[in-house]
């Protein structure tokens, strides 16, 4: 079974407007590209991966809890 995000409380820096299925697609199943940021986006499908993303400032995408929507966006770290 998949783990499950369970981060919460994430606050984005920047919320970006695009949807996971407009960015370009890069050949790699969790990244695409935002033509708009001219950013790689990383879809997060769990807590160990959005952390270390977050911590490398990259930009990433996360399931909108209960939806199919992502919340794609730079994501504060303290």
């Amino acid at each position: 079974m998949p783990n499950r995000l369970t981060i919460r409380n994430c606050k984005f820096a920047f919320k970006c407007s695009a949807s996971w299925d407009s960015l370009e697609e890069t050949g790699e199943e969790d990244i695409r590209f935002c033509n708009d940021c001219q950013k790689e986006v990383f879809f997060c499908e769990n807590d160990d991966i959005l952390v270390e993303l977050v911590k490398l400032n990259r930009c990433v995408a996360i399931l909108k809890p209960n939806s199919n929507k992502h919340l794609i966006g730079d994501v504060e770290y303290k």
